[in-house]
């Protein structure tokens, strides 16, 4: 769609759903919604509350207080009276650029991307390790390898989930192994259940026994424990340990990347080289060269990954590419006229890579050229 159409249809779409469209403008746009079914479908969802919601949320993030301390002193008086009258308004400015955004991003017809090449998607890969080596690779159609654990677990491709009762077999080690491009769920045996990301991998009991839950992590993972204070819950990753009671909570510990806990809800302790702090909700124990710091954060900016959407906040393009690479299984390449730069945007893991690279492409002002599974991001 051209940029020209784009705007047209996002004119015509504000004015319906505000009631505003004459008859004129109403035909024109049912027929461009006549036109396929993805229109049609991304209309709906315009309509849909809960991403209504979302634009407002966006819009309330702004502090309008102190953006007026910085505009205040630059404005006549009757300028003033103008930009009074247009604040109720803002909103719905925030609708609108939500839509011209769907229209980019929400149909099937991406733009064309410079040397653009075919990134073709690559099967999930995730295996599930166990304590005498055995490998079962874990499709979409259940389990390959092995049925002699059959009644420990159950997986449908999307999920594993173990018997909650014990069982009469030993408890083994088992590791869950999620690659590049990937993204699965497990419900352990006391019924907590964890979320692991892309290039992440999970060490645990095929039922806990003892005083304490223990579980290794590397990587990053989300977790909604199931409370029992007689058996704390722990996570170990190469640098802290994460000490629960029952609560939900993320824990990122990739190697070579700064290692961070977010609470969401409840209470964690987090422990390094003899140093511990306690978390409540909406704090983050970051771990750095000096020890453990605690700082306020918002959590959706944390988390956001399991609800297969990329959230950034003012994040360098560093890190941002990093995230990338994990769930595309690519590798990027940065010019030194683009590091540094910084991106704060909400959006769905698309299957397709380059709708990701055409929006990062317009925020950013830069351009990405596909080699292969190589990316490289340069200045416009």
């Amino acid at each position: 769609m051209k940029l020209v159409e784009r705007k047209r249809i996002a004119h015509l779409i504000f004015l319906s759903l505000f009631g505003l469209a004459d008859k004129e403008q109403q035909l024109e746009l049912n027929e461009w919604l006549e036109r396929r079914k993805e229109n049609r479908s991304l209309l709906k969802r315009l309509e849909d509350p809960s991403y209504q919601s979302r634009c407002y949320s966006a819009y309330s993030q702004f502090d309008t207080l102190e953006g007026w301390k910085k505009v205040k002193p630059h404005l006549r008086k009757r300028d003033r009276r103008v930009l009074y009258r247009l604040i109720p308004y803002a909103a719905i400015l925030i609708m609108c650029i939500g839509i011209v955004t769907f229209l980019r991003t929400g149909t099937s017809e991406p733009d064309v991307l410079e040397n653009k090449r075919e990134i073709a998607a690559l099967p999930s890969g995730v295996r599930l390790v166990l304590e005498d080596g055995r490998m079962l690779e874990l499709d979409a159609d259940g389990m390959t390898g092995s049925d002699s654990v059959a009644g420990i677990f159950k997986n449908d491709g999307q999920r594993l989930v173990y018997n909650h009762s014990k069982s009469t077999v030993p408890s083994q080690q088992h590791l869950l192994q999620v690659p590049r491009g990937a993204e699965y769920m497990l419900v352990l045996s006391d019924g907590t259940r964890v979320w692991l990301n892309a290039e992440s991998e999970l060490s645990y009991p095929s039922y806990f026994s003892g005083k304490k839950r223990k579980v290794e992590l590397k990587g990053e993972a989300y977790f909604e424990v199931t409370r029992d204070t007689s058996m704390p819950f722990i996570v170990e990753t190469a640098r802290m340990q994460v000490d629960v009671l029952g609560t939900s909570f993320n824990v990122s510990a990739y190697p070579g990347e700064m290692q961070h806990t977010t609470l969401v809800k409840g209470k964690v302790r987090t422990e390094s080289n003899g140093n511990s702090v306690e978390l409540t909700p909406g704090k983050q124990a970051l771990l750095t060269d000096t020890g453990i710091t605690v700082q306020d954060v918002d959590v959706n900016d944390y988390v956001g990954w399991k609800e297969k959407r990329f959230v950034f906040k003012n994040r360098p393009i560093e890190e941002v590419v990093r995230e990338l690479e994990r769930w595309y299984n690519v590798s990027f390449v940065l010019s030194k006229d683009v590091r540094g730069i910084r991106l704060t945007a909400n959006l769905p893991k698309y299957e397709d890579v380059d709708r990701i690279l055409n929006i990062i492409g317009d925020i950013a002002r830069v351009k990405c050229e596909i080699n292969d599974r190589e990316i490289i991001v340069k200045s416009e």
